[in-house]
């Protein structure tokens, strides 16, 4: 059991986001309210990134993003 339960749980893709809501609730004092409008926030942030993200054209390369200065 504790090998099913080391193989499940103990993943980056589990406790990563455990650790980063822990830590934005320690952050906000565990006021609910609070974190709930951040998660919601940042989690409308990432779909519109997704939805809207710039795609390069026909003549572009897309290695070359000039959008910064990388």
């Amino acid at each position: 059991m504790r090998a099913l339960i080391e193989r499940q749980l103990y993943q980056p893709a589990v406790v990563l986001p455990l650790l980063v809501l822990m830590r934005l609730m320690v952050t906000l004092d565990f006021n609910l309210a609070q974190v709930t409008l951040v998660v919601v926030a940042k989690g409308s942030q990432y779909v519109f990134k997704a939805v809207f993200k710039p795609r390069a054209g026909r003549g572009e390369s897309r290695a070359v993003c000039h959008h910064c200065h990388c």
